[in-house]
């Protein structure tokens, strides 16, 4: 064997050394996948991590000015004590949407009381700006629309959460931190 066969010779032990590696790699990922999926199976989520997923998921599409997503969170129930319904509530949407171009949120949840199966109470402090909002300290310098809205949100059982209730009203920087 010459010198370039045995070159040749280690190069492929290399390789195949190298492929041993890769694959005991793959293996491990596997593995470790398995191990994680009864923790991802059908289990429903806690009530309090689906209202949060909600409260996500509204967040995004506000920002997103998708008034069509919105509303599949708003109940064909809905009504406040200011005598709103989900269509007065879609207009108010659309209303903001209209005059708000570029919409940005910073939201803090403030708390999530499940007050009975199927039903929630949360308070939930946003502030609106017209660019990204880095965060709470960045409040006080820019000019945000500040708001706290106390929800009720009930999921009736056979169907997604969505609210069901609000009531909302201006908040203070102060009320962030």
């Amino acid at each position: 064997m010459g010198p370039a066969c045995l070159v040749l010779s280690i190069d492929a032990v290399r390789l195949e050394s190298a492929a041993m590696r890769h694959r005991s790699r793959l293996w491990l990922i596997v593995c470790l996948a398995a191990l994680t999926l009864p923790a991802c199976s059908g289990e429903p989520d806690s009530p309090e991590a689906q209202v949060r997923d909600l409260l996500r998921r509204a967040e995004l599409a506000a920002e997103d000015r998708d008034s069509e997503e919105l509303l599949n969170f708003v109940s064909d129930d809905y009504s406040d004590s200011r005598g709103h319904d989900k269509q007065r509530i879609i207009g108010l949407l659309n209303y903001y949407f209209f005059r708000n171009k570029s919409i940005h949120l910073l939201t803090q949840v403030q708390r999530i009381t499940i007050t009975e199966p199927g039903r929630a109470e949360t308070t939930v402090f946003v502030a609106m700006a017209g660019r990204p909002i880095a965060g709470t300290e960045e409040l006080s310098r820019i000019r945000a629309d500040l708001h706290r809205f106390d929800f009720v949100i009930s999921n009736g059982g056979d169907r997604d959460w969505q609210v069901t209730g609000a009531e909302w009203r201006r908040a203070k920087v102060g009320d962030f931190l």
